[in-house]
């Protein structure tokens, strides 16, 4: 009974006041402005000022949640990201120096692609189950960068979430079934010798698809008669078409299923497609997005399927 009562108190989000817009990078690059805005489904992508960077962007979103009493009572401070600028110190030092949060807090960096902040929920979620009176602050913060005229260009971003864990979990409670599953796979990765990310896009797209279903299958079997309850599914978004072809490809047996969480995939996408990719915040930007412009109903059941 406890799970029910773990989870997301607060949330707040971060991106910076520019961006390129979509249609005309890519009359820029002589490209169909169709196959971005439609094939892959981008309007805008926001872009960092030289003056900021993940700490600041992470302050930014934190600052809007936290008052003191959260400040005093937060235990861990975790911060989730991929664009990381030093090989020892973790960001969250930077981070709980400028929110001055209580001295006794535990400060960590979590790297595991765009998985990070959902790594990060699951372990604030299960320290919040043993110490109620305790909180948690995850920030997740990243900068999206390819080089200029690759095919990652147009799947680019810039931006934070700040999530707050607690006992008192006012926007979304956190139970303990999920399902992990990992691979060693080299569809993206970012080596120290390179400045930008190396990706194999059809490669990733179709290892997306291909680790969703196999998720989806063993939830099913792990937790009986669980599934069909969940009335949206949100997803890890790159750029706003990608949950969609998962979602397609899900079997026959589960095609009623997929439709129901069809019928509400456009909400979720509406910030990605104006903020474009942030990493590991892009799962909760679709979170977001769904509290905004969908119509979620109290006690609603909410998938999420993170990738990275």
């Amino acid at each position: 009974m406890q799970d029910k009562y773990v989870g997301i108190e607060k949330i707040s989000l971060y991106i910076p006041k520019y961006y390129v817009n979509i249609e005309k990078l890519a009359r820029q690059r002589n490209v169909d402005p169709d196959k971005w805005t439609k094939g892959i489904g981008q309007e805008k992508m926001s872009i960092i000022p030289k003056n900021q960077d993940i700490v600041s962007m992470a302050a930014n979103a934190a600052i809007n949640i936290l008052n003191d009493e959260d400040k005093k009572n937060i235990g861990q401070v975790i911060f989730a990201t991929e664009s990381g600028f030093d090989f020892s110190k973790s960001a969250s030092t930077y981070l709980f120096d400028l929110l001055n949060i209580n001295k006794f807090a535990k400060t960590y960096e979590i790297k595991q692609a765009c998985y990070s902040a959902t790594a990060a929920i699951q372990i604030a979620c299960d320290y919040v189950r043993l110490r109620p009176n305790q909180k948690v602050l995850i920030v997740s913060s990243d900068i999206a960068k390819y080089g200029p005229k690759t095919g990652g260009e147009v799947t680019q971003g810039a931006g934070a979430i700040a999530i707050l864990i607690s006992s008192s979990p006012k926007i979304l409670r956190v139970t303990d079934k999920f399902v992990s599953l990992t691979r060693n796979e080299y569809d993206f990765w970012r080596p120290s010798y390179s400045e930008y990310p190396i990706v194999d896009g059809k490669f990733s797209t179709q290892l997306y698809i291909d680790m969703f279903k196999e998720s989806v299958n063993e939830f099913k079997n792990r937790y009986k008669n669980t599934l069909q309850n969940i009335d949206t599914m949100l997803f890890h978004l790159p750029f706003s078409k990608m949950g969609k072809k998962a979602l397609i490809s899900l079997e026959e047996d589960l095609s009623l299923l997929s439709q129901k969480w069809l019928s509400k995939y456009d909400q979720s996408t509406k910030l990605c497609r104006q903020i474009g990719n942030l990493y590991t915040g892009s799962l909760y930007l679709s979170f977001l997005s769904q509290l905004i412009y969908g119509n979620l109903k109290e006690n609603s059941e909410i998938g999420f399927f993170s990738y990275g």
